[in-house]
């Protein structure tokens, strides 16, 4: 799939958060995100995921729904002994609701391109040590 130009803009004007145990951090795409190299560090990981379940395919759901699908992949996650942490994508212009999320610690870019996938997602945001995020379409 080529990504239509308005969801490409509307990635790339959104700020992922992500709540670790001692702070809360911004991502942006695009940008290096030092301030998650001590937990990668800790982890003993190179390369993070941003990973939702709401929403697939950017057609809005019920928050009920959306928190289903949210305990649903948390569970995957638990169940596959990734390290992961809370956060939200919230855009910049306001006109999209803010969308939960995990930022999942130690997934390569295949499974985590998988994992978006699966919970049919158009995109994740990846990054690797040191490295800006970057967007990244799950279908390619």
């Amino acid at each position: 799939m080529k990504p239509r130009p308005e969801l490409l803009a509307a990635y790339q004007a959104t700020t992922y958060y992500v709540q670790l145990p001692d702070r809360k951090v911004a991502i942006r795409i695009g940008e290096p995100t030092p301030e998650l190299t001590p937990e990668m560090i800790a982890h003993e990981v190179g390369s993070w995921a941003f990973i939702t379940a709401c929403n697939p395919f950017s057609e809005e759901l019920p928050a009920k729904e959306n928190e289903r699908r949210l305990d649903k992949l948390a569970s995957e996650l638990t169940e596959r002994g990734l390290e992961f942490f809370p956060g939200e994508g919230i855009g910049d212009s306001g006109a999209w609701p803010c969308e939960r999320s995990y930022l999942v610690l130690g997934l390569n870019l295949e499974e985590a391109s998988a994992l978006g996938r699966e919970h049919g997602q158009y995109a994740i945001i990846f990054g690797r040590f040191n490295k800006p995020a970057q967007l990244v379409w799950c279908n390619e």
